[in-house]
């Protein structure tokens, strides 16, 4: 079955964390962010989380079912 990026990054955020790093090589996507804002307009849970590596700070994001704490 042939995904589109948008649909490979998107499986790929609810099973792990994901940098803009990761979304440049595993999918394509250039523009996590971009997507992300996307997908949580549209009423999905996206936590992110501030990383840092070498010195430089990043965001990372998960998509998690919704509970009552992150809705």
């Amino acid at each position: 079955m042939n995904k589109t990026k948008k649909a490979r990054l998107f499986a790929m955020l609810g099973t792990r964390w994901m940098t803009h790093i990761d979304a440049l090589q595993l999918c394509g996507i250039s523009t996590i962010s971009q997507r992300v804002s996307e997908w949580r307009a549209a009423g999905h849970t996206i936590v992110d989380r501030w990383m840092e590596s070498d010195g430089a700070r990043f965001k990372a994001y998960r998509l998690v079912k919704p509970t009552k704490w992150t809705a």
